[in-house]
């Protein structure tokens, strides 16, 4: 997938290092350093993309075991993932890598694709992680698993202002047209009421008639 796409989805939650990691079958298990730690070795998260810091794909953490440490976990248990203290002993990085960047928090989102687990998508960044950002972050994982190829062979990808739209505009018309509110379409998407506000305006949505 796009780095650039990558790049979007992180940079309102102050994000300085994206990941994502699809699941596919295990190639790499004589030297994957976390074989110790995989009970499985037919399917593993593969690393596909990396954004901010390092666009490297060929670390430590190129493979993740399903249900091994947070990031694992959060594709076992289809859970979301945050931490904002004790970074450096959770084994997400280095924590050398954490301090020197000052990485303040983290978070891991399972994505799903009609009703399936289809990879991981991981966070770091230089502040905190607080319920707003968790919700916006919830919600650009469901794009972004909407945007993602659906077959390993298919390459393509819907550009992310085109999913965006889709998004919003299903949220709309479920919601009657009501943007705020328990029952409105921010709040179906994660979303404050004032940014699904000025996605609409920067992407051209209109409220549909009611």
């Amino acid at each position: 997938m796009s780095r650039n796409l990558l790049e979007d989805l992180m940079a309102p939650f102050g994000g300085v290092l994206g990941r994502v990691w699809r699941l596919r079958p295990g190639d790499l298990c004589a030297t994957c350093s976390l074989r110790s730690e995989c009970r499985d070795r037919t399917t593993c998260l593969h690393l596909v993309t990396s954004a901010g810091l390092t666009t490297r794909l060929d670390g430590p953490f190129r493979r993740f075991p399903i249900g091994a440490r947070e990031v694992g976990k959060v594709v076992s248990t289809a859970t979301p993932y945050v931490a904002n203290d004790g970074l450096g002993a959770l084994g997400l990085a280095d924590a050398s890598w954490l301090e020197l960047h000052g990485i303040q928090g983290f978070a891991a989102f399972p994505l799903r694709r009609e009703g399936a687990n289809v990879g991981v998508l991981a966070l770091f960044s230089r502040r905190r992680l607080e319920a707003d950002d968790v919700r916006g972050l919830s919600a650009a994982a469901e794009l972004l698993a909407m945007a993602l190829p659906t077959h390993t062979a298919d390459r393509t990808i819907r550009p992310l202002r085109e999913v965006e739209r889709d998004a919003i505009e299903r949220a709309l018309v479920q919601t009657g047209g009501r943007v705020s509110g328990p029952r409105g379409a921010a709040r179906v998407l994660g979303l404050k009421a004032t940014t699904l506000q000025s996605r609409m305006k920067k992407l051209g949505v209109r409220r549909p008639p009611r």
